[in-house]
């Protein structure tokens, strides 16, 4: 039996429950949002990373194109010799870390990340454990990372399907686009809206970021 072919099944299965229960929320909760989703159709959810992978990737976005950040991504991941591990990060001279495309500042922070996850990277691994207010409070002590990056890690690196961040800015324009939200409102209007869509904030989230076609990897 192929249990590549198996998974796959499994997965799509799962992304079709989660869709349908989207969609019979937003009924009643948000008949804007639904109709952008229905249109969509099913998407592929996050798949939890491990959370340096997660955060180093998360640090690489900052304030990038989608396309931009995976290709740097790609670059540090080649550097590291095709396993991103917080050894391998260190081990590499700053020169790499800038030629493949990353600010002083965010080199600065991934060299911060490895120094707290450890050689093998299991001291992040207690993020998983903790609660959503805990593992906040634990990255935003690390400098480089603010409330956007938390809001990623929680949808990319633990693959919580009820994560929103207001301070995305390609999230606010499908908004404004899709949804009649005003331009200039301030983020926590944007905060509010999402609110319709609990517990699938993540998976608004990524209908927001494919109807711009600007959705993360």
């Amino acid at each position: 039996m192929d249990t590549s072919c198996c998974k796959d099944v499994q997965l799509a299965c799962m992304y079709e429950r989660v869709h349908t229960a989207f969609l019979a929320l937003l009924v009643t909760t948000d008949p804007d949002m639904h109709r952008l989703v229905e249109q969509q159709g099913p998407l592929p959810l996050p798949v939890p990373r491990p959370p340096f992978e997660a955060l180093v990737r998360t640090v690489v976005g900052q304030q990038v194109s989608v396309q931009a950040a995976s290709t740097i991504s790609a670059r540090l991941i080649a550097a590291c010799d095709g396993e991103l591990e917080p050894s391998r990060l260190q081990a590499l001279p700053m020169e790499a870390l800038r030629g493949a495309g990353l600010s002083q500042s965010k080199a600065d922070c991934v060299l911060r990340i490895a120094d707290l996850a450890g050689p093998d990277g299991h001291h992040l691994e207690k993020l998983t454990e903790l609660s959503s207010a805990e593992w906040r409070k634990e990255l935003l002590q690390i400098k480089g990372l603010g409330p956007w990056s938390c809001d990623m890690f929680g949808m990319f690196g633990l693959g919580d399907l009820d994560m929103f961040s207001a301070g995305d800015l390609g999230l606010r324009n499908a908004m404004v686009a899709h949804l009649g939200m005003g331009a200039k409102e301030k983020p926590a209007a944007f905060e509010l809206r999402a609110g319709r869509w609990k517990p699938y904030r993540t998976v608004a989230s990524l209908h927001l970021w494919k109807s711009l076609d600007n959705q993360p990897k």
